[in-house]
């Protein structure tokens, strides 16, 4: 296939110029001002499009597409913890296998409709454990998106529960597909063990899988600590080997900068959810402008534009003066940490680099180019503008139209599936 007169622009480093792309297999094969077409060669105009790498969500619960709208707790939580127990709690064990597939395709279908090509899932459904992984990889593959899961291993369902959700992580790690990669779930320091924080360090050791943890989303993860084992939360984590190579720490809202900078220097990665912090009311993350920190949603939506304009605005709130360069490289850090997954250069529209790409229909009433690109994605791009997406050198969706599901039957069996998991919730 060679897509023809597009507007690139990558992110790292900020780069904007026009360029045809030649796709074969997954893989860009090569990048130039003017290919010539071969025989039997797809062409595709991409005249006035500009053509962005597929964009990465670093953290984000797909089972939360089945909240929307849902009826809130009877007594309304009054702090963070109640939030959980009363909602989120709640919902993840009403969940069936009908619904964690459901939750993903819709989930996968909003993401790709947003330009999102690669989800890193935190996945938690206590009712139905073993194979939730498989049935999500399913439902997002059926989308034809890439994604990084794991499940959720936590103390609070008892401690079958937890060894159940350390066998799923086991598991997944050795599930072949060009798409998707298991990683190894645990929900937060306090609702850990010192021995299930132990069984988590061992099984990343025995099977190479990277950790993904909530880490001082709000202030009683700290507490916890504190209260309990007398040190830190950071100190906690290292004290079990766990501040290592490609962990991924979701929040990090009340980390220090010291904590946050050692825990960069040890290889971890940050996920910087800022309008789901904003919504839960848990404080502003003070994210430095790292190589290793990314951009999440924490299962608000799909949508990287959105969560990357909301960044910037909460750092100017707060004062930053680089909030523009922050932010953009929080939304480039998303495709480094897709690579350190996958081993792939994302981010990148060059020869050898993954087919994973989506053009814009954005024709800006100014200037486009490398200085000011900055603005154009603050300040003028959103998810209205995504025309097509492309993953691994296949069409996910073409001319706003959704290839591989039929996405209004799904939507269809999930508004369906929804007041009966409302339901369930309820009983609990």
């Amino acid at each position: 296939m060679l897509l023809r007169g597009a507007t690139v622009a990558t992110l790292d480093p900020p780069l904007v110029d026009r360029a045809d792309l030649r796709v074969e297999g997954d893989r860009i094969v090569e990048r130039g001002g003017s290919l010539a077409g071969r025989p039997g060669e797809e062409e595709v105009d991409l005249s006035g499009a500009v053509v962005l790498p597929g964009l990465v969500n670093a953290h984000t619960h797909l089972y939360s597409a089945l909240a929307r709208g849902m009826p809130g707790p009877r007594v309304p939580p009054r702090n963070f913890v109640e939030v959980l127990e009363r909602v989120w709690w709640r919902l993840d064990r009403a969940l069936d296998a009908e619904s964690v597939y459901l939750s993903g395709v819709v989930g996968a279908v909003e993401a790709a409709l947003s330009g999102t090509t690669l989800l890193i899932d935190h996945h938690s459904s206590p009712s139905f454990i073993r194979g939730s992984l498989q049935e999500l990889r399913r439902a997002i593959e059926e989308v034809g998106l890439r994604s990084a899961l794991c499940y959720e291993v936590t103390d609070r369902n008892g401690t079958e529960g937890r060894d159940l959700g350390l066998a799923e992580n086991e598991a997944f790690q050795s599930v072949p597909s060009a798409l998707t990669r298991g990683m190894i779930g645990g929900h937060a320091s306090f609702t850990l063990s010192p021995e299930s924080l132990d069984r988590l360090r061992d099984l990343g050791h025995r099977t190479g899988g990277a950790l993904h943890i909530h880490a001082a989303e709000d202030t009683v993860d700290l507490l916890d600590c504190r209260a309990r084992y007398g040190i830190g939360l950071a100190q906690r984590l290292d004290a079990h080997g766990l501040l290592a190579a490609r962990t991924l720490l979701a929040h990090c809202v009340h980390l220090t900068e010291a904590e946050v900078a050692e825990a960069h220097v040890r290889g971890c990665w940050i996920a910087h959810n800022p309008r789901s912090n904003m919504n839960n009311g848990v404080g502003y993350a003070p994210t430095a402008a790292l190589k290793r920190a990314a951009l999440g949603t924490d299962g608000m939506d799909g949508d990287m534009f959105a969560e990357t304009r909301a960044a910037y605005l909460k750092m100017r709130d707060a004062g930053r003066g680089d909030a523009m360069p922050a932010a953009l490289e929080l939304l480039a850090g998303g495709h480094r940490l897709a690579a350190a997954l996958f081993g792939l250069p994302f981010g990148k529209l060059d020869g050898g680099a993954p087919a994973d790409l989506v053009a814009l229909d954005y024709a800006p009433p100014t200037p486009l180019h490398t200085e000011n690109l900055g603005g154009h994605l603050l300040f003028g791009v959103d998810r209205s503008h995504v025309r097509s997406v492309m993953v691994a050198g296949r069409w996910v969706v073409r001319d706003r139209r959704v290839a591989g599901v039929d996405a209004a039957a799904a939507f269809a069996r999930a508004r369906a599936a929804a007041p009966e998991v409302w339901l369930r919730m309820d009983r609990l």
